[in-house]
Order: structure tokens, then C-alpha cells, then sequence
């Protein structure tokens, strides 16, 4: 059953605020001009408004990842990006503060979900964007 208009516009709008933040979080990570770490609690903030427990996202297998993201057996693409793109800022923080492990992991999390939500990966029509960001992944993880 499809939501109702407004709370369709609802979640849409929040959709687009997260999206804001995760860009201007990318930004900031990438810009490297903030002490390694002081992006952590803003970064688990954001998570959580997206309803996810960051913590509880990078102890969860790759599988459990992709069952969260698909109950009905259908991904679920924008918790499917969101997912994806929280445990990709967090695998570029982790790097930024030198912590290789936990930096693959994230990345490879992060990889696998993008995956999903690339053309030709869960869905029929996918976003192009998860196939770069999923490249730009391999090739900073083939550098490591």
C-alpha cells in the first residue's frame, strides 16, 4: 500500500535533509580540515536520525546488512543508500584517524550495499551514482 501524499512528502523531505548532511559530512572528511575523530559524534547523530545505530551497523555481517535492507525480499533503496553511505563516510573517517581494519570493513559494508542499489545490482533501475561511489571504494580499498 502506497503512503499518503503527505506523509510521502514527509519522508521524502527527511530523505533529502539526511542527503544534505551525509554531503556536507563527505565534504568535511574528505576536506581533512577537521581533528581526525571530530566528525565520529556528528556522523553517529546523523545515523541515528536516520533511525540507525551506527555502532550497531559496523557489527552487523554483510548478510545481516542486506537482509535489513531487503525484509520483503525487494531492497529497500533509499535505506539501502543511506545505509551504504553512513558505513562509507564512517570507512573515511576510520582512514582519516589511521584505523586501516576498521576502515576496510566499513568500506567493504559499504560496498556490498552500494552494490544493491547500482544498476543491475537488487533492483532493475538502479542509481548510477552507487556504481561510482562503488568505485571510488574499490579503489581506495586496491591502494590499502
Amino acid at each position: 500500500m502506497e503512503p499518503q501524499v503527505p506523509q510521502r512528502d514527509y519522508i521524502l523531505r527527511v530523505i533529502e535533509q539526511l542527503g544534505a548532511a551525509l554531503a556536507s559530512l563527505r565534504r568535511r572528511i574528505l576536506g581533512r580540515q577537521e581533528e581526525p575523530g571530530a566528525l565520529h559524534d556528528e556522523l553517529a547523530r546523523v545515523a541515528g536520525q536516520a533511525g540507525f545505530d551506527l555502532e550497531l551497523l559496523r557489527a552487523l555481517s554483510g548478510d545481516t546488512l542486506h537482509m535489513l535492507v531487503s525484509p520483503t525480499g525487494e531492497v529497500e533503496p533509499a535505506r539501502c543508500w543511506l545505509m551504504a553511505e553512513l558505513l562509507y563516510l564512517d570507512g573515511l573517517e576510520a582512514l582519516a584517524e589511521e584505523r586501516t581494519e576498521d576502515a576496510r570493513a566499513s568500506l567493504g559494508k559499504a560496498r556490498l550495499l552500494f552494490g544493491l542499489v547500482e544498476p543491475g545490482g537488487g533492483m532493475l533501475v538502479g542509481f548510477p551514482e552507487a556504481a561510482a561511489r562503488g568505485r571510488e571504494i574499490e579503489a581506495i580499498l586496491g591502494g590499502r
